[in-house]
C-alpha cells in the first residue's frame, strides 16, 4: 500500500555518533519532520497559531540498519489512526542509497488546547480532513470505510 505522506533527506555529518552513524535522535526528527510536513499540507492556514496543537505523548522506534553521513533517507507515513483526541502515526524510515528499511516506529499526538490547557477531542473539521487524507478511527483497519458489505 502507498504511503499517506512521504518526505526525502540527507543525513548530515552534524547529525550522527562516534560512529559515523544517524543518532538515534535525527531519525526521529527526520518522522517528526514528515509528521509536521504533512499536517502543513492539510492544515496550513485553517487555525490560527495556538489555537490547537498536537504534542507528541508516545514515540517508540525499532533500529534495522544504519544511515551514514550523506546517505538518503526517506520517511513514510504508513498509517494514521485517530482516537477521541489522539493521532497515531505509523512510520517506516527507508535508506535509499542502500535500497533498506532502516527504522519502524510510531509518533502518538494529542490534541491540545494551549489557552485552556488541556487535551481535547479532535475537532470535526479536524478529523475529516486526516480521514479524507487516508487516516482511520482506532479499531478499524487500513482500507476499511466501516461500511458494512
Amino acid at each position: 500500500m502507498a504511503p499517506l505522506y512521504s518526505l526525502e533527506g540527507r543525513v548530515y555529518w552534524s547529525e550522527t555518533d562516534a560512529a559515523q552513524i544517524a543518532h538515534f535522535t535525527s531519525i526521529l526528527r527526520y518522522c517528526e519532520r514528515a509528521e509536521e510536513e504533512f499536517m502543513l499540507s492539510l492544515f496550513r492556514g485553517r487555525w490560527r497559531r495556538g489555537e490547537l496543537i498536537f504534542p507528541r505523548v508516545h514515540v517508540e522506534c525499532d533500529y534495522y540498519t544504519p544511515l551514514a553521513p550523506h546517505e538518503r533517507w526517506r520517511v513514510d507515513i504508513v498509517s494514521i489512526r485517530l482516537g477521541a483526541k489522539s493521532i497515531e502515526y505509523n512510520f517506516e524510515v527507508y535508506n535509499l542509497d542502500r535500497g533498506e528499511l532502516a527504522a519502524r516506529g510510531k509518533i502518538v499526538a494529542v490534541a491540545f488546547d494551549p489557552r485552556r490547557g488541556l487535551a481535547v477531542e479532535i475537532p470535526g473539521e479536524a478529523r475529516k480532513i486526516l480521514l479524507e487524507a487516508g487516516a482511520v478511527e482506532k479499531g478499524q483497519k487500513s482500507g476499511d470505510s466501516g461500511k458494512g458489505g
